[in-house]
């Protein structure tokens, strides 16, 4: 079961209807957003929309009012709907979440919302702005409350929230049966935890050695104890040590690089989801909006590495406001399971409208603008789809492309060169003779940026001859 539509009206930063269609299949999906576009909005509807079906008493859910979402710029009711796709035991294909229709109690969506993640940059500041608590930061609060709340102990099918719900009343007076029975509910309580602690620890160690870094963490929980005299749960504490190279750095935890700081957020809030129980329906969300801001470039792209390799059972909704990123992010991701959006924004007189465009391959933009006998966009999208197909595939391929001081300056002929003369062992050309020689004919007008300044001498002929060769390129790389 995946979501394959999201229908948006009315919600937040949209003040009309917005429609994302991820295909029967429930690709996954990369999303530009400028900032004030809706991208976060976004987030918010997916992630309110599942938690609108929680128990409103846990403090950690956002009010389930549809209302107090409601674009405040549109008097005309707004909702949230979710398609998915065909599962016998769904009542229906879409569900929708609104003022006056509340779809989403439905056992499978709750299940869902029980499994899935919902992280942004603000949630990876609650653990880049932990306090020390003696020796090292408490993330007792952030995992019990939080993160592993909803992981189930399989020996009495119950969530660790609600083991920690049933230590929360103490007895008022000092009766020998109540305390006893207390003190074993805590028993309870904190082996549970500890054997969440024992799973999640080689998890957060694994995902953190995917950035390279010689970090090593570890939770040091020693249980929680009832004082008797005072009537107070104490020892509420989960200690996360760092060492880093091998030296202690829990005191100085914060004095970390923020790449640090965030490949150490990252790799907790990942971890605790891998633990998060399965769900009937086999669905699964994983949504992430703006959590690589504290990252550099070369820091990203394990991320996507754990995407694709810890994941894959997820669907995934990842969010930028870094186009470059979106861009670089698309040649690494599978154009099957993925699908990609853009949003901008557009002033009124009133206020700022989103506008959500969906990112189509540069050769189908090609295509339309050669219908539309736009001759010079059309050239622009072949080149760029040319451009796209080479780096990628040396990049894939390791293979050497001419080093220039600063890689702005790189042209698409320093990754056409190393790919039209690989060879295989026996000294043959890998790449088809026929297709290099095409692209060589198209490569001198079509495929050269500088002939785009005018179109004067740009032909029909030589477009769809560009599209064709092109096409035949991407198929040879594959």
């Amino acid at each position: 079961m995946k979501i394959t539509n999201i229908e948006i009206k009315n919600f937040r930063a949209f003040p009309k209807t917005y429609e994302i269609n991820l295909s029967k299949a429930g690709k996954n999906l990369l999303v530009y957003g400028e900032n004030g576009s809706g991208k976060s909005s976004l987030y918010l509807a997916l992630k309110y929309f599942f938690e609108s079906g929680l128990d409103t008493n846990d403090e950690n859910v956002i009010s389930n009012e549809f209302g107090s979402h409601q674009n405040i710029f549109v008097k005309d009711p707004g909702y949230i709907k979710l398609s998915f796709g065909a599962y016998p035991q769904l009542q229906k294909d879409t569900y929708e979440w609104s003022k006056d229709v509340e779809e989403t109690n439905d056992e499978l969506i709750i299940e869902t919302a029980k499994a899935s993640g919902f992280l942004d940059y603000k949630d990876l500041l609650g653990v880049h702005y932990l306090q020390p608590d003696g020796e090292a930061v408490n993330v007792f609060d952030l995992l019990v409350k939080t993160l592993l709340a909803n992981t189930i102990n399989l020996a009495t099918d119950r969530t660790l929230a609600d083991d920690w719900n049933d230590i929360q009343e103490y007895p008022r007076r000092n009766a020998k049966n109540q305390i006893a029975a207390l003190i074993q509910r805590i028993e309870v309580f904190n082996d549970e935890l500890a054997n969440r602690l024992e799973e999640l620890r080689p998890k957060v160690r694994d995902l953190l050695g995917k950035f390279g870094y010689k970090v090593d963490l570890n939770l040091d929980f020693q249980g929680v104890t009832y004082n008797q005299k005072d009537k107070t749960l104490e020892n509420q504490q989960i200690l996360l040590n760092v060492k880093f190279f091998n030296k202690d750095v829990s005191e100085r935890y914060l004095l970390l690089n923020e790449a640090k700081l965030s490949a150490i957020a990252i790799s907790i809030y990942l971890s605790s989801i891998l633990l998060l129980p399965e769900p009937k329906s086999g669905l699964r969300i994983l949504t992430l909006d703006d959590v690589l801001i504290g990252l550099d470039m070369s820091n990203r792209f394990p991320i996507l590495d754990i995407l694709e390799e810890y994941f894959k059972d997820h669907q995934i909704f990842l969010m930028t406001y870094d186009k470059a990123w979106y861009e670089i992010a698309k040649q690494r991701l599978s154009q099957k399971d993925w699908k990609y959006t853009e949003f901008y924004f557009k002033a009124t007189d009133e206020y700022e409208i989103p506008v959500c465009k969906e990112d189509r391959p540069y050769l189908e933009r090609a295509k339309e603008y050669l219908d539309e006998n736009d001759y010079k966009a059309c050239a622009v999208y072949v080149r760029t789809a040319f451009e796209a197909a080479i780096k990628k595939y040396c990049e894939e391929k390791d293979l050497a492309v001419k080093y220039r001081e600063n890689p702005k300056d790189l042209k698409s002929e320093d990754f056409w060169v190393p790919i039209k003369t690989k060879k295989d062992d026996t000294g043959t050309l890998l790449l088809n003779v026929k297709i290099v020689d095409k692209i060589e004919s198209v490569r001198k007008f079509t495929l050269n940026e500088l002939t785009h300044v005018s179109v004067a001498n740009t032909y029909k002929k030589e477009l769809e001859d560009a599209i064709e060769a092109v096409e035949e390129l991407e198929a040879e790389l594959v």
